[in-house]
């Protein structure tokens, strides 16, 4: 079965008037997906993203949305997705309701629809207790969760988010993420571009990466986190390990590199090679103590930076 394609982007590239450029940048989205689009700040996130929304001219390459060119069939395909921008900001005198109310007249909506759509979009955001506050009360976490909201008002088959954690506290965060999470159960498309590694980790079932402009590593969460083919062991030791063991460790069948750091050892191992009971055995015999034994794959943050320096000595 194939799966529908809900945004496409070819070798775009956007070339700017002070000799700026970015590009090439190819994602691909596909109906249920929570696309994580990650990269450092200046690296043309927001420029693809302007352009899927028809607000941006391509210089060259192909953009489409749901089938579509947003630049020429922009209206058709606004009318499909919301959208949050990187830094919402919304009249400080009017109310969550009145935001939400104003959007949906927007859309098409009205009386009785409006209002049990505006209930419905307050509830998911968490904001039923602030409803009737005026917005300028707001702090940053609750306008990024009625930015989101606004983008969810008639419940559109594709969400666009920029930088959605961009500025929140540690608990907006969270209050943020359990509301992508119920998004997604809901059967929405999600797309979300940041430089927060560790949220689009938690979030994220695809991935596309974007480096000094262009896309470096694209594809699920799960064949990006192993796309090295291996599996890390760590392992917790009363006393640091001394270099013999370390050096045992190293000559077993599988093992690709042992860091060690402090009580601290880890060892890289091939996927294919279950190396755990050796290492707790040779750590034992060692004498060095073990207290805790553990796989664990690598974080984003580890594959990004791996990317990236694989780039510099390209």
């Amino acid at each position: 079965m194939i799966e529908e394609e809900v945004v496409r982007v070819e070798s775009l590239v956007k070339r700017y008037g002070d000799g700026g450029e970015v590009g090439p940048i190819n994602l691909t989205v596909r109906r249920g997906d929570v696309y994580g689009f990650v990269g450092p700040n200046g690296s043309g996130k927001t420029t693809t993203i302007r352009a899927m929304l028809g607000l941006l001219k391509p210089t060259s390459g192909r953009v489409e949305v749901f089938g579509m060119d947003p630049w020429r069939y922009s209206k058709r395909v606004n009318a499909l997705l919301g959208y949050s921008p990187e830094l919402p900001s919304f009249p400080s005198f009017l109310t969550a309701r009145q935001v939400l109310e104003i959007t949906g007249r927007l859309k098409g909506l009205g009386g009785s629809e409006l209002r049990r759509e505006v209930e419905r979009v307050l509830d998911l955001t968490g904001l039923v207790n602030h409803a009737d506050r005026r917005v300028g009360n707001f702090s940053k976490g609750m306008v990024q969760r009625l930015s989101i909201g606004q983008a969810l008002i008639g419940d559109p088959e594709l969400l666009v988010l920029d930088e959605p954690m961009l500025g929140v506290d540690p608990v907006g965060r969270v209050q943020i993420r359990e509301m992508l999470l119920k998004v997604r159960r809901g059967g929405t498309t999600i797309l979300f571009s940041s430089h927060e590694l560790y949220e689009v980790e938690r979030l994220a079932t695809r991935i596309g990466m974007v480096y000094l402009g262009r896309t470096v590593l694209e594809g699920g969460i799960d064949e990006i986190l192993h796309h090295d083919g291996s599996v890390r062991v760590r392992a917790v030791t009363k006393a640091p390990p001394g270099e013999e063991v370390v050096e045992s460790l190293r000559t077993m069948e599988g093992v690709k590199e042992v860091r060690t750091d402090g009580n601290s050892v880890t060892v890289v191992a091939a996927d294919s090679v279950d190396v755990r009971a050796q290492v707790a055995e040779r750590l034992v015999l060692s004498g060095c103590g073990l207290l805790e034994l553990r796989t664990e794959r690598p974080s984003l943050e580890e594959v990004f930076m791996d990317r990236v320096r694989s780039l510099g000595r390209g």
